[in-house]
């Protein structure tokens, strides 16, 4: 492992506190329902970063906060599961970020409430410093909560750093469209995938119209149907196994996390694609979003339930 100065990879972007409120029976709109609220930290860039250090790399996170207990609450977390939170910075002008989530008693998702504007605030010179930071070419993740500007300033400014994108939502995908083009790695799910590819018409076709956008690697999720990848012109799907579900929150950020996690063994992508599917699993089995059983022996010891990818197709 590389010392905390010269992380293993660099995260950018959301990171905040979740309250996710669960029902303890079905839940009834327009009732107040008995349930369990907690709180934990949350944000694609969050739950990626906590991954990973539970992988035991060294992570440092880049985000953005306000001034509040909200802040403090996120900073004392991270750096209690060893992740270098030295680039967070502060807009004392707004509040910290925040997901606010209600789930059924089944951990299926009913409603959120995602307060996310200080994102916004996140600038191209702090991309700038974080760049500097990096004394050696160093794997990146970012996702799309940060503005367009500042994902076309990371492009400008990666040189030999490897870069990997998470679109993080639909209205949100976009911003890193003109990107594409520049990305070692992308993370999407069907909606993202369609809205970046400007095609909503036949899902299995997004691979290839994202490959002659210049996307060099990228993954796309189908929930209970799996996933579809593809790195240079050949495509793979993998099945997602019969799990049971206690929540749903998380399951796409493990996902990243193991996914680079084998990237960053060295691994062929497709066996990272296996690690990527058993740390959803992990995700999806647990009420935690990056969940407290994660770790490299874990991990390895769930490949087993794990199909193997399937080649889809070769592009000529």
């Amino acid at each position: 492992m590389t010392s905390p100065t010269a992380p293993d990879i660099l995260v950018i972007g959301g990171a905040h506190v979740d309250r996710i409120g669960r029902s303890f029976a079905r839940l009834e709109p327009g009732q107040s329902n008995p349930g369990r609220l907690r709180c934990s930290v949350g944000g694609v860039a969050g739950n990626v970063a906590r991954g990973l250090a539970r992988l035991d790399w060294q992570v440092a996170l880049s985000t953005i906060s306000g001034e509040d207990d909200d802040a403090r609450f996120l900073k004392r977390q991270l750096e209690s599961e060893r992740i270098n939170a030295d680039l967070i910075i502060t807009n004392p002008d707004k509040p910290s970020a925040s997901y606010t989530a209600i789930e059924d008693r089944n951990g299926a998702l009913d409603a959120a409430i995602a307060d996310m504007d200080i994102y916004d605030s996140f600038s191209v010179e702090q991309i700038e410093v974080c760049i500097a930071s990096l004394k050696q070419p160093t794997l990146i993740l970012a996702d799309t909560n940060l503005p367009a500007d500042t994902l076309e300033q990371l492009v400008a400014l990666k040189g030999d750093h490897r870069l990997a994108i998470s679109a993080v939502s639909g209205p949100k995908a976009n911003r890193a469209g003109d990107c594409l083009a520049s990305l070692d790695l992308l993370f999407c799910n069907g909606a993202e995938a369609a809205i970046l590819a400007q095609e909503f018409a036949d899902p299995e076709a997004l691979p290839e119209i994202l490959m002659e956008d210049g996307v060099k690697s990228g993954i796309i999720t189908r929930g209970d149907a799996g996933l579809t990848a593809w790195q240079g012109e050949k495509v793979w799907k993998l099945p997602a196994p019969p799990v049971k579900v206690r929540s749903t929150n998380g399951a796409g950020d493990c996902l990243c996390a193991c996914v680079l996690h084998g990237h960053l063994l060295g691994l062929p992508f497709e066996k990272a694609l296996a690690y990527g599917m058993a740390g959803a699993n992990l995700a999806l089995m647990s009420e935690q979003s990056v969940p407290d059983m994660l770790n490299r022996q874990m991990l390895d010891a769930c490949l087993a339930d794990i199909p193997q990818a399937e080649t889809e197709s070769q592009t000529s």
